[in-house]
């Protein structure tokens, strides 16, 4: 696959992903936050045992313990985001969660000192500044949900490097689906626990939506499934099968269709209008990526008669 080819499918993750805003949002006016994803991390297993349990014959115990690390970083930002929302405006959450594009070169030079290329840091210039046109977020002060939102930001980081690590160079075969099976393992615990502590009754609730506990609505159905199988399986399935071709900067770059696809799937399905400010913000992000992308292929092909001069 080349890099191209990787950075699409991962922009496809990235609109799936924009579409599940408005999917969880039906979710969770029917349920507490992390009941919801329980429930979403148990259906998705379910499903991907269905689907590839021929191909955990022979899971060792290396794959097992790189697919539980990326569960508890995937599924402590899933849980973080979800909470978030409820002690901060959406706008607020999206924005700061969106700092992880700029973390991920800070946590890749601290663990592995890898340097930050131009193309790139162009790309999550412009990818910020037309975010922050896009959500228009306001900020008069912090608050308990954006605090909970920065938590996820080093989450998110470390999760999109070490699916890289963890792939990259692999011949492992069936490694996507050990992965992917592997990662739903690793996140039930946490989100069980919070579950247990946060949403039983165990402490009293911090805020109305941590004790409502589940109401079966069709909403809820048709939200759960798509969050279960696109959102969760579908996304997870590309992420781990396609980042070793690009790279976590690039993919966090293709990941910014996220908010635009959140943005327009919300005034045509919601019925919320869409700003001047956020359709010049949209655009923005998109030069962003494309300034990244244009820039990695002139970079691969400069470098490409100097490999061939060299043979």
């Amino acid at each position: 696959m080349k890099v191209w080819q990787a950075d699409l499918a991962i922009i496809l993750a990235g609109t799936i992903w924009g579409m599940s805003f408005i999917f969880t949002r039906w979710g969770l006016d029917n349920c507490s936050p992390a009941l919801f994803l329980l429930l979403r991390f148990l259906l998705a297993l379910a499903v991907s045992l269905v689907l590839f349990w021929r191909h955990l014959k022979g899971l060792g115990r290396k794959t097992l313990t790189q697919g539980i690390i990326l569960g508890l970083f995937m599924g402590g930002g899933f849980l973080l985001q979800n909470y978030s929302v409820n002690f901060t405006e959406v706008p607020r959450a999206a924005f700061i969660a969106a700092m992880t594009l700029p973390a991920i070169p800070v946590v890749s030079f601290i663990l592995f000192r890898e340097k930050v290329k131009i193309n790139n840091l162009l790309g999550i210039i412009l990818a910020l500044i037309g975010l922050y046109l896009l959500l228009d977020p306001s900020f008069n002060g912090i608050n308990s949900g954006d605090i909970i939102a920065l938590i996820s930001v080093p989450l998110w980081a470390l999760y999109l490097i070490y699916i890289n690590k963890f792939t990259e160079g692999s011949q492992e075969e069936h490694l996507t689906s050990r992965l992917l099976v592997s990662q739903f393992i690793g996140a039930l615990p946490l989100v069980l626990l919070a579950v247990i502590f946060f949403e039983s009754g165990l402490i009293p609730p911090l805020h109305p939506d941590l004790g409502k506990g589940v109401t079966v609505t069709t909403k809820f159905t048709v939200g759960l499934v798509f969050c279960a199988l696109l959102a969760s399986i579908g996304i997870v399935f590309i992420q781990t099968a396609c980042q070793k071709y690009t790279t976590p900067v690039q993919a966090m770059l293709c990941f910014q269709f996220e908010p635009i696809t959140a943005t327009v799937g919300a005034y045509f399905i919601l019925g919320e209008a869409i700003s001047f400010k956020a359709g010049v913000g949209a655009v923005i992000i998109i030069l962003g990526v494309l300034t990244s992308e244009i820039g990695a292929l002139i970079m691969a092909a400069r470098a490409k008669p100097k490999s061939q001069g060299l043979g």
